[in-house]
């Protein structure tokens, strides 16, 4: 039983001892590919009469980590409407980023009344006096690399004016941005 087993044995390592050549460098004229390494090998004969320089090439391919979609929407933090003027322009709206060409940056805009208690007073958020309402603003790939802006203009009609009690209003722009697929 014992020769069996040392037989068999031996059989195994002289069949592995076979397939060793098969891990060798794969090589394809002086350049050898092993594993993540490539070697050029190149040699001088000492005595030779061939005076020709053989030069060895192999290429590396390079590639870069996927960069994810990033944007940075810049808006007012707080702003101080005059009163009884009609257009007050409060800042700007901006968009920045590295965003993929496939996709763009969507920011809506949404608007709640001036409050006074019980009073309330409509207004409308534009890019410019008198302008038609913001509601939404996009920016594509080249737009966001290059920092695409508009101007914040609060519109408060002149007969919201005449209507409104004494005291401060308070109200709230909002915005809301979104990476999406680009139109």
């Amino acid at each position: 039983m014992k020769n069996k087993v040392i037989t068999g044995l031996l059989g195994f390592l002289v069949v592995l001892g076979m397939a060793t050549p098969a891990l060798a460098d794969e090589e394809t004229g002086n350049v050898y590919h092993n594993g993540n390494t490539t070697e050029l090998r190149g040699e001088e004969v000492v005595g030779s009469k061939d005076t020709s320089n053989e030069v060895q090439t192999a290429t590396t391919s390079v590639t870069t980590d996927n960069a994810d979609s990033h944007y940075m929407v810049s808006i007012p933090a707080a702003a101080n409407i005059k009163f009884n003027v009609v257009n007050t322009t409060i800042g700007e709206l901006k968009i920045t980023g590295n965003i993929k060409d496939s996709k763009q940056v969507n920011v809506s805009v949404t608007k709640d009344t001036f409050r006074n208690g019980n009073s309330t007073m409509d207004f409308s958020v534009a890019t410019e006096n008198d302008g038609a309402p913001l509601t939404n603003f996009d920016a594509n790939s080249a737009e966001a690399k290059a920092g695409k802006h508009t101007p914040l203009v609060v519109h408060i009609d002149r007969t919201e004016w005449d209507q409104a009690v004494a005291g401060v209003y308070t109200g709230h722009i909002t915005f809301k941005a979104a990476l999406a697929d680009a139109q």
